[in-house]
Order: structure tokens, then sequence, then C-alpha cells
């Protein structure tokens, strides 16, 4: 039987991730509220973050992959976890991500050139950094899920680094304050509309070879700077903002506003 975001044009669609409210998720916790909803969340994932390192990933890095880690990581809080979106969304006035038929191609080819490097296995060590901005990249402009694509991507290229033997420390990534942007959103943000010097600067500094003691530390750190980094903008604006949608200007698609990190 259809679910309520998946029937309908996609106005519909959109109205039917949300509750009566129009601004809090449908979930799997009962909230009735955002605030709610991302007290739960934050616990509820946290805690699948943590067991999804423990007891392994998938072993591919495609779009299947991908959703496997979402699902895993969501699976308690939203009955569409591990599900692609079905409405456009998009971050900010002009960060529009990619159409919906554009998601699961865009995965599969990044898939597919993983592959081609044994899971980055054959690539130059000194070469891994610029080449995890980039996947990091498409995997942020494909933004396959109505929410939670910040958190997934970070373990799905936390572990990809694993498999060449480098470690990701995102406790180095500053977060943002007010009303001044983390510095992951800027880089991706510029990274979108053609610049990726950023991106590839901020991977130079957290991605290191990895030792044995660097893979236990590694379990907790990617949660840890996610929980950081939304308890700093908790009095800022990005934390947990649903605006009312608009049109999109040419077009029929709606503004998702600010997803969560």
């Amino acid at each position: 039987m259809s679910r309520p975001w998946e029937i309908g044009d996609e106005y519909a669609r959109w109205d039917g991730y949300l509750l009566e409210d129009g601004r809090t998720l449908r979930n799997l916790v009962g909230a009735r509220t955002p605030e709610e909803l991302r007290r739960a969340e934050e616990h509820l994932v946290e805690a699948r973050a943590l067991t999804l390192r423990e007891h392994g990933l998938p072993a591919t890095y495609d779009m299947a992959g991908l959703r496997s880690i979402h699902h895993h990581l969501f699976q308690d809080v939203y009955e569409w976890a591990g599900d692609v979106r079905t409405v456009s969304i998009r971050k900010g006035r002009d960060g529009w991500f990619a159409p919906l038929d554009r998601i699961v191609p865009t995965m599969q080819a990044v898939g597919e050139q993983i592959a081609q490097t044994d899971n980055l296995r054959s690539v130059d060590s000194d070469r891994i950094p610029s080449t995890l901005a980039q996947i990091y990249n498409l995997a942020n402009q494909a933004h396959p899920f109505r929410e939670g694509n910040g958190r997934t991507q970070r373990e799905y290229v936390t572990a990809l680094a694993r498999e060449s033997g480098h470690h990701v420390d995102w406790t180095r990534v500053t977060v943002g304050r007010g009303d001044r942007e983390s510095e992951n959103d800027r880089a991706s943000r510029l990274a979108a509309t053609g610049d990726p010097s950023a991106l590839r600067d901020m991977f130079h500094r957290i991605v290191t070879r990895a030792d044995r003691d660097s893979f236990d530390v590694a379990a907790f750190e990617a949660v840890r700077i996610a929980q950081t980094g939304r308890r700093a903008r908790r009095g800022g604006h990005s934390v947990a903002h649903t605006p009312t949608p608009q049109r999109r200007t040419g077009g029929h698609s709606r503004d998702a506003g600010t997803e969560r990190a």
C-alpha cells in the first residue's frame, strides 16, 4: 500500500512527509514538535551509529550501500529510513540538490568509480583526501534522503576511508555558531557551485593514515562532531527549521528549508 509521501503530485507528497502542523516530520517515536523529534532523533541515531561501526558496513559504496547506512541510522525514527526521497529539496535560497530522476544515476556512477579503484585501495595515499572530497561532494549533491543526509554521508565517507587504511577525524571540522556557517556547510556550498577548493582543503586536514588505535577512536568521533555541531547551532538558525514550502521559480519544486546535518 502506498504511503502518504509516495502518492499524488509533489505538493501532496511533500505534505505526506509531515504531521498536521506542517512542520514536524512523521516519525516512529511519537514526537509532535520539531524539538521533540530532534531530541529523540539525536539519541537514537547516535546509538545506531555506534552499532553500525561495531558490526560493519555494506560492502558496496553505491546507492544500495548508502541506503543501507541511512536505514540503519534512522530505522528507529522514520518509516522511510533508507528510502530515496520523493520530493525536491534545497538548502538555502539557491542550493538545489539533485532532481529526483538524477539521484540514483549519480550515486550509481559514484559507486562504479569507487569499485574500479578497489574501494580506493589502488589510489595513491596522497590523493585519498581529494578523492574523498570529490565523492563527498557528489553524494551531497545527490542528497538522496528527505532527512539525515549529512550524518549518512559522514558514515559513508568514514567507512570508505578505512577501506584504504585512512582515518577521517571529523572533530577537526569547525562548527557553525550563531549565523556563521560551519566549515563543512560552507565548503559543501562552494563545491556545489563549482569551487571545490575549500572542501579539498578540509579533507586534506581531516584525513590521515590510520593506525590500529585510530580505528577505536573513529567509532565515536563522527557521532561526537555531529552532536557538538548540533548543540552549537541550537542558538542559531539551522537546527530544526522546516519553513512553509515555496514554489521553485520556473518549476514545481518546493523548499525543504535547512536540513539537520
